[in-house]
């Protein structure tokens, strides 16, 4: 065999072998291709919400807030209102009388907890109003009132046989309704709303051991013996609705 004949099979031999080597490759490129298709379009796509379909939470929430909000403020002012009409109907010598004795009493317990310490007031007062000392603590920063107050509020909220709430009375205090006034305004005997503040204000102070028992108010406008329990039977002192106080009820 000749030189350049031998050369030329070489080349030849060469050239088949780069064009099997090719043929190869694009054939393991195109089944590999042609499973992550068919894997593609076996499994799903997750779709992408449009603009219009997603709706974003923080554009919700605040319109949903401002309606609540509106609900509540109308809700108090109606509460106001009631309140406002029916305490009218006391005279405002009986109303005064008895704003300066539950003042007195208020000032009374906030200096008693700043005396014996604000946990201590709080444990009394939780246990009296049959929750705990860390709650009532929160309920306090929250609303932003003293010990002296928040006890009122708790006293009349758990006498009065309306429904208003801790907060409401609170909200109603701040905006310039008096304790007396707010009393009387939710029906009950203004004699019996100072006596029974003031035996709380004895449990406040330590005087008393707390039995989970408000003492009770008089009047139209109160609930004796339901959820706020007989504490006038069950022995505190002061009790008394009106005994000494020099407070008398004119309707």
């Amino acid at each position: 065999m000749t030189r350049n004949l031998r050369i030329t099979l070489a080349m030849g031999c060469g050239l088949l072998a780069a064009q099997l080597a090719l043929a190869q490759t694009a054939g393991t490129t195109g089944q590999a291709q042609g499973q992550a298709q068919g894997q593609a379009q076996t499994q799903p796509q997750k779709q992408t919400p449009s603009p219009a379909d997603a709706v974003p939470q923080a554009q919700v929430s605040p319109a949903a807030n401002a309606t609540a909000s509106t609900t509540a403020q109308v809700d108090l002012k109606q509460v106001r209102d009631k309140i406002e009409r029916k305490a009218a109907k006391v005279s405002v010598q009986t109303r005064t009388k008895a704003e300066t004795q539950l003042s007195t009493t208020l000032e009374q317990v906030n200096q008693n907890a700043a005396a014996d310490g604000e946990m201590v007031v709080a444990s009394r007062l939780a246990a009296e109003f049959g929750t705990t000392g860390e709650a009532i603590m929160a309920e306090r920063k929250t609303l932003d009132v003293s010990w002296g107050q928040l006890m009122i509020a708790h006293t009349i909220a758990a006498n009065a046989s309306s429904g208003v709430t801790v907060e409401q009375l609170v909200a109603l205090n701040k905006g310039g309704l008096g304790w007396g006034q707010l009393a009387a305004g939710l029906g009950l005997h203004l004699g019996s709303v100072v006596s029974s503040v003031n035996a709380e204000s004895r449990v406040a102070h330590g005087l008393e051991k707390a039995d989970g028992r408000v003492t009770p108010m008089r009047g139209e406008g109160a609930r004796l013996g339901a959820s706020v329990g007989l504490g006038a039977q069950a022995g505190k002192t002061g009790v008394n609705a009106g005994a000494g106080l020099g407070v008398k009820i004119n309707h």
